[in-house]
């Protein structure tokens, strides 16, 4: 296995012991933390890239929104809630529709909401694969 496909290395590292996974191009065993999906040494798993409250316009009238965050060079796993005042609502956008629908970018998600409504979401430094 060539040093460019090493995705994920256990055991004695470099710099201790521990598992590491790479993102897709990096090796595991040489990656800096941002080229990293998971290291055992981190003590926060989950790596929060941008959080944030947005406004989504009415998607039924054929609007929607660009929500921007600097580019992580991948798409990333995003978590989207309604807000209502001071209320985070999870999986739940109205009467008949659960959960938020957006398109992803490496740079951006784009999204609307029938009835216009706020969101909470939370952009992680995990990239989500490509379908």
């Amino acid at each position: 296995m060539g040093l460019s496909t090493r995705r994920a290395v256990a055991g004695r590292l470099l710099d201790g012991r521990g598992i590491k996974t790479s993102l897709i191009n990096f090796d595991a065993l040489y990656a800096s933390e941002g080229q990293l999906s998971f290291d055992s040494r981190w003590t926060d798993l989950l790596k929060v890239h941008q959080l944030g409250i947005a406004s989504m316009p009415d998607i039924g009238q054929g609007y929607q929104a660009d929500v921007y965050f600097p580019d992580l060079g991948y798409s990333p796993f995003i978590e989207i809630r309604k807000l209502v005042g001071n209320v985070v609502y999870d999986d739940y956008m109205n009467g008949s529709q659960f959960g938020f629908g957006a398109t992803i970018y490496s740079n951006r998600f784009r999204g609307g909401a029938t009835p216009p409504t706020n969101i909470v979401y939370a952009i992680y430094r995990v990239p989500v694969p490509a379908p």
